[in-house]
C-alpha cells in the first residue's frame, strides 16, 4: 500500500511539473507587440516574451551603467542635471545626417548611433536624470497660435522643476542666480536675455499648462517603475474619456 501511495504521488508531481513547464515555455514564447518609426511612419511588429524581456532587463542594466560612469559620485541634484546635459550635448549629435532615416523604437539607440532628432535629445537627457534619481519629464509647449512648439526637459530637484532646454545645453537663471523653476517664471523671477526671450518667450508661457503628474516616459524604460506607470496612464486615459 506504501508503494502504491508513493507511485501515485509520483505520477501527481510529474504530471504537476510538465504542466508547469509547459505553462512556462507558453508564457516564455508567448507573443508581444513592440513598435518602431522610420521617418514618422510607425509600425507594428511580433517578438516572443523572452526577447522583449532579456532586452528590456539588459537596456536597463546599461542606462544605469552610462549614468554611474557621468555623475560618479556626485549627490547633488542639479549638479547631476548639469553633467548629464554636459554629457548628452557632447556625445549626442543634433539633427539627422542627410540621407539616413529617422528611426524610434528604443531611446538607447539614440546613445548607440550617436546622432538623434531635437526631441529624441530631450527624451535620452529626461531618461538619464531619471536613472539618477530625479524625477524628469519633456514638456512639449506651444506658441500663443499653437502653430508651432518647442519641447523643453523639466527636472525635479527637491520640490522644484527645473527648466532645461537639453537640444541647446541650456538653462535659465532665477533672480538668486540659481537655475530657474516653474514657478520663478509664474512669478516673472526669470532673468532672460531679450534675444533668449524673442526665441523662448511664447514657448515657456505655455509651461503654465503643463501637467507634471504625467510625466512617466522616463519612469517607463525602469522595468521595477513600468507596471505602476503603465496603469497610472491607464487611469489617466480612462478618466478623461
Amino acid at each position: 500500500m506504501i508503494s502504491g501511495a508513493k507511485t501515485a504521488v509520483s505520477r501527481k508531481s510529474v504530471i504537476r511539473f510538465i504542466v508547469i513547464a509547459l505553462a512556462a515555455v507558453a508564457v516564455w514564447n508567448f507573443p508581444l507587440t513592440y513598435h518602431i518609426g522610420i521617418d514618422s511612419v510607425v509600425s507594428e511588429h511580433k517578438i516572443p516574451f523572452y526577447a522583449k524581456a532579456c532586452g528590456f532587463l539588459y537596456r536597463d542594466w546599461v542606462y544605469r551603467d552610462i549614468v554611474r560612469d557621468i555623475i560618479g559620485a556626485e549627490k547633488d541634484p542639479v549638479k547631476k542635471a548639469l553633467v548629464i546635459m554636459n554629457w548628452v550635448s557632447s556625445n549626442i549629435m543634433r539633427g539627422v545626417p542627410k540621407g539616413i532615416k529617422t528611426v524610434d523604437d528604443h531611446p538607447l539607440n539614440i546613445i548607440i548611433r550617436r546622432y538623434g532628432s531635437d526631441d529624441q535629445i530631450q527624451d535620452i537627457f529626461t531618461i538619464l536624470c531619471s536613472y539618477a534619481g530625479m524625477k524628469s519629464g519633456m514638456a512639449k509647449c506651444f506658441n500663443s497660435d499653437k502653430t508651432s512648439f518647442m519641447v523643453f526637459s523639466l527636472v525635479m530637484a527637491g520640490d522644484r522643476w527645473l527648466i532645461f532646454d537639453a537640444i541647446a545645453n541650456k538653462y535659465f537663471l532665477n533672480r538668486k542666480g540659481g537655475i530657474a523653476d516653474i514657478e520663478d517664471y509664474a512669478k516673472g523671477d526669470l532673468v532672460i536675455s531679450e534675444k533668449d526671450r524673442e526665441l523662448y518667450g511664447e514657448y515657456l508661457e505655455y509651461l503654465k499648462h503643463i501637467d507634471t503628474s504625467n510625466f512617466t516616459r522616463a519612469e517607463e524604460q525602469m522595468p521595477f517603475r513600468r507596471i505602476p506607470a503603465s496603469i497610472k496612464k491607464m487611469l489617466s486615459v480612462s478618466q478623461n474619456q
